[in-house]
Protein backbone atom coordinates (compact mmCIF):
# COMPACT_ATOMS: atom_id res chain seq x y z
CA UNK A 1 0.00 0.00 0.00
CA UNK A 2 2.53 2.38 0.81
CA UNK A 3 4.38 2.01 -2.76
CA UNK A 4 0.46 3.64 -4.02
CA UNK A 5 0.32 6.00 -1.74
CA UNK A 6 3.84 7.36 -1.23
CA UNK A 7 5.60 6.19 -4.98
CA UNK A 8 3.14 5.82 -7.52
CA UNK A 9 0.52 7.62 -8.35
CA UNK A 10 1.48 9.41 -4.87
CA UNK A 11 0.20 12.05 -3.62
CA UNK A 12 -1.34 10.05 -0.43
CA UNK A 13 -3.16 7.88 -2.97
CA UNK A 14 -5.05 5.34 -1.45
CA UNK A 15 -7.64 3.35 -3.09
CA UNK A 16 -11.57 2.89 -2.24
CA UNK A 17 -11.74 -0.91 -3.55
CA UNK A 18 -9.79 -4.08 -2.71
CA UNK A 19 -6.69 -4.35 -4.78
CA UNK A 20 -6.90 -8.45 -4.58
CA UNK A 21 -9.51 -11.29 -3.50
CA UNK A 22 -8.89 -14.97 -3.74
CA UNK A 23 -9.74 -16.38 -6.65
CA UNK A 24 -10.55 -19.93 -8.29
CA UNK A 25 -8.70 -21.25 -10.96
CA UNK A 26 -10.09 -24.46 -11.40
CA UNK A 27 -13.21 -26.34 -11.08
CA UNK A 28 -17.24 -25.53 -10.70
CA UNK A 29 -16.17 -21.57 -9.99
CA UNK A 30 -13.43 -21.22 -11.73
CA UNK A 31 -12.78 -17.38 -12.90
CA UNK A 32 -13.60 -16.75 -16.22
CA UNK A 33 -9.87 -15.10 -17.22
CA UNK A 34 -8.48 -18.51 -15.83
CA UNK A 35 -10.83 -20.65 -18.37
CA UNK A 36 -9.61 -18.33 -21.02
CA UNK A 37 -5.62 -18.12 -20.41
CA UNK A 38 -5.62 -21.57 -19.72
CA UNK A 39 -7.59 -22.55 -23.09
CA UNK A 40 -5.01 -20.15 -24.65
CA UNK A 41 -1.89 -21.94 -23.30
CA UNK A 42 -1.45 -25.95 -23.15
CA UNK A 43 -0.33 -27.17 -19.60
CA UNK A 44 2.85 -26.53 -17.94
CA UNK A 45 3.17 -30.22 -16.22
CA UNK A 46 1.79 -33.51 -17.06
CA UNK A 47 0.64 -34.72 -13.24
CA UNK A 48 -1.40 -33.56 -11.14
CA UNK A 49 -0.44 -33.26 -7.17
CA UNK A 50 -3.09 -35.82 -4.59
CA UNK A 51 -5.49 -35.40 -3.33
CA UNK A 52 -7.77 -32.92 -5.80
CA UNK A 53 -10.04 -31.32 -4.20
CA UNK A 54 -12.51 -29.61 -6.64
CA UNK A 55 -14.26 -30.88 -9.43
CA UNK A 56 -14.57 -31.25 -12.67
CA UNK A 57 -10.91 -31.63 -13.15
CA UNK A 58 -9.44 -31.00 -16.48
CA UNK A 59 -6.10 -31.77 -18.48
CA UNK A 60 -5.57 -27.77 -18.49
CA UNK A 61 -6.04 -27.06 -14.77
CA UNK A 62 -3.94 -25.41 -13.23
CA UNK A 63 -1.83 -27.52 -11.33
CA UNK A 64 -0.23 -26.35 -8.73
CA UNK A 65 0.51 -22.77 -6.60
CA UNK A 66 3.07 -20.18 -8.07
CA UNK A 67 1.90 -21.55 -11.66
CA UNK A 68 2.60 -18.61 -13.78
CA UNK A 69 1.42 -17.29 -17.15
CA UNK A 70 2.96 -14.36 -19.51
CA UNK A 71 0.08 -12.08 -20.72
CA UNK A 72 1.15 -10.20 -24.19
CA UNK A 73 0.78 -6.54 -24.88
CA UNK A 74 -2.38 -7.44 -26.44
CA UNK A 75 -4.00 -8.93 -23.34
CA UNK A 76 -3.66 -12.67 -24.90
CA UNK A 77 -1.69 -15.75 -22.84
CA UNK A 78 1.68 -16.15 -24.70
CA UNK A 79 3.20 -18.50 -22.19
CA UNK A 80 2.59 -20.43 -19.51
CA UNK A 81 5.37 -21.69 -16.59
CA UNK A 82 5.04 -24.99 -14.38
CA UNK A 83 5.47 -23.88 -10.58
CA UNK A 84 9.04 -24.72 -10.53
CA UNK A 85 10.26 -22.35 -12.88
CA UNK A 86 11.85 -19.61 -11.01
CA UNK A 87 11.28 -15.91 -12.16
CA UNK A 88 14.22 -14.83 -10.06
CA UNK A 89 16.72 -17.36 -11.76
CA UNK A 90 14.98 -18.55 -15.30
CA UNK A 91 16.56 -18.01 -18.18
CA UNK A 92 14.32 -19.04 -20.28
CA UNK A 93 11.69 -16.61 -18.66
CA UNK A 94 13.65 -13.78 -18.98
CA UNK A 95 14.43 -14.61 -22.29
CA UNK A 96 10.50 -14.70 -23.14
CA UNK A 97 9.93 -11.68 -21.20
CA UNK A 98 12.62 -9.60 -23.44
CA UNK A 99 10.79 -11.17 -26.65
CA UNK A 100 7.87 -9.78 -25.49
CA UNK A 101 9.24 -6.56 -24.84
CA UNK A 102 11.17 -6.18 -27.74
CA UNK A 103 7.63 -7.09 -30.47
CA UNK A 104 6.08 -4.14 -28.22
CA UNK A 105 9.23 -1.71 -28.60
CA UNK A 106 9.36 -2.62 -32.42
CA UNK A 107 5.45 -2.27 -33.12
CA UNK A 108 4.99 -6.16 -34.04
CA UNK A 109 1.56 -7.42 -33.02
CA UNK A 110 1.17 -11.13 -31.60
CA UNK A 111 -1.71 -11.89 -33.92
CA UNK A 112 -1.39 -15.86 -33.64
CA UNK A 113 -4.43 -16.22 -35.85
CA UNK A 114 -6.48 -15.76 -33.35
CA UNK A 115 -9.81 -13.51 -33.31
CA UNK A 116 -9.87 -10.26 -31.51
CA UNK A 117 -11.14 -10.58 -28.24
CA UNK A 118 -13.72 -7.46 -26.52
CA UNK A 119 -13.48 -7.33 -23.20
CA UNK A 120 -16.56 -5.47 -21.83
Amino acid sequence: MNGLKYARPGHGFVPNFNLTQKTDVNGQKEHQLFTYIKSECPTAANRFRQPILYEPIYTSDVLWNFEKFLIGRDGRPVYRYASTIDPRTSQMLDADIAAEIKKTIHGHSLDHGKTDIVVG
